[in-house]
């Protein structure tokens, strides 16, 4: 049996032709690989090439579950938010598929705007550094309302262009908010993969080295800051000290000082 081994990039378009594969798939079927094409709605095509490597999927997916209430959010980096908004029913499964790399976070809805202003471009990336949280565009939401009839398989996607998507696991129905870029496609559709991991992640962020590399930084940079407030404190005392006390001529012919605090108090 013949195996076609083929080269991978984090961007479409490596590939100059249609490549046909032999030995990927049974009996008489047949595969082949074409150069992907650029869409203006896919998040991916807004990157940097590094920032392209982390949403890149370099293996087997694998399942990232959640179960959350309504009120909470889902970070996937600094690209793609849901919000469940409201929900007839107590918990929601959730689970993500994207590439491992991106870093994720849950949490209460009402603390997500500290998300886009602390986090965005650190502990949250793609996008890499603050600066380029502006130059992705403005952030909008699409809303969606979305039913199910189990809890131990996903119902609905919230697909967005380029990145990856949402599962949404529930018995009941529910609405939720999907965040991203202007510009950026998000959609609803019938699971694509319905089974989710039985094991839940946390709140608060993921493991990952994103998140462990950001945390180091802004540590160090509290740690500065701190050493500069230290360092001004000790200044400001020094000068407050030494203007404290005043000196006055012995006389007007001379040049020496005498301290005013050493003078004798005057009496009535």
């Amino acid at each position: 049996m013949k195996v076609t081994h083929l080269t991978e990039a984090p961007v479409p378009g490596t590939h100059l032709g249609i490549v046909g594969m032999e030995g990927v798939l049974p009996g008489n079927v047949k595969l082949f690989d074409t150069p992907g094409l650029l869409h203006t709605h896919q998040i991916s095509t807004r990157l940097t090439r590094e920032e392209q490597k982390l949403i890149h999927i370099p293996k087997e997916l694998k399942p990232r579950t959640y179960r959350i209430k309504a009120g909470h959010s889902v970070h996937i980096g600094g690209l793609l938010r849901l919000d469940i908004e409201e929900s007839s029913v107590q918990s929601i499964y959730v689970t993500v598929w994207a590439s491992p790399l991106l870093p994720l976070h849950m949490g209460k809805t009402e603390n997500a705007h500290t998300m886009l202003e602390e986090h965005f471009g650190q502990q949250l990336q793609p996008p890499i550094g603050k600066s380029r949280v502006e130059v992705l565009g403005k952030w909008v939401k699409k809303q969606f309302r979305v039913s199910g009839n189990w809890w131990d398989s996903s119902s609905m996607d919230i697909a967005a262009a380029g990145l990856g998507w949402f599962a949404i696991g529930l018995k009941g129905e529910a609405v939720l908010g999907a965040w991203t870029y202007d510009g950026v496609d998000v959609i609803v559709r019938n699971a694509l993969l319905p089974h989710r991991s039985h094991n839940f992640e946390v709140a608060g962020f993921t493991v990952s080295e994103i998140v462990s590399r950001a945390d180091r930084a802004t540590s160090r940079k509290l740690q500065n800051k701190k050493k500069r407030k230290v360092g001004n404190s000790t200044e400001t005392s020094a000068a407050a000290s030494s203007t404290s006390t005043s000196t006055i001529p012995a006389d007007s012919n001379s040049t020496d000082l005498i301290n005013a605090s050493a003078l004798p108090c005057p009496r009535d």
